[in-house]
């Protein structure tokens, strides 16, 4: 698959980025997350949409960020290649990403506390953003 693909690539060069990047995170708080209309949405899509398929390469991508440590700079331009990818034009808008971004966090199994962390360094104070990343927590969760 192509998408399948897309992530591997990924992977490897954050795998590669990793080695030759100081680990350690500069992450910090926030509340509660995602948007109901944007995990709603999610949710009624078709399991085959171009969104959900971008939700769950963050998701991904996210979950194998977060184990393998790096900086907040890095996770925020791979993030971006890869919304291009997805012909996503505004990530940083798109509450997808950031629902994407909280099933990663998921995933992953991180911490209520590495969640606030994240929230609060990628939302800028957005609480629909914040909102999108706790509900996709906890979705994930389950």
């Amino acid at each position: 698959m192509k998408k399948v693909g897309s992530v591997q690539r990924l992977f490897a060069t954050l795998l590669v980025g990793v080695m030759l990047v100081p680990l350690g995170c500069s992450f910090s708080a926030s509340s509660k997350s995602s948007s109901e209309s944007s995990a709603s949405s999610s949710r009624s899509s078709s399991p085959e949409s171009k969104e959900t398929q971008y939700r769950n390469d963050v998701r991904d991508f996210t979950a194998a960020y977060l184990r393998s440590g790096g900086r907040q700079d890095e996770f925020r331009r791979r993030i971006g290649d890869l919304a291009k990818e997805h012909g996503i034009t505004n990530w940083e808008e798109s509450l997808v990403t950031y629902e994407g971004i909280g099933r990663g966090l998921g995933k992953a199994q991180a911490s209520p506390v590495e969640v606030d962390m994240y929230s609060a360094n990628l939302t800028n104070g957005d609480t629909r953003k914040a909102k999108a990343i706790k509900e996709g927590y906890e979705a994930e969760k389950g």
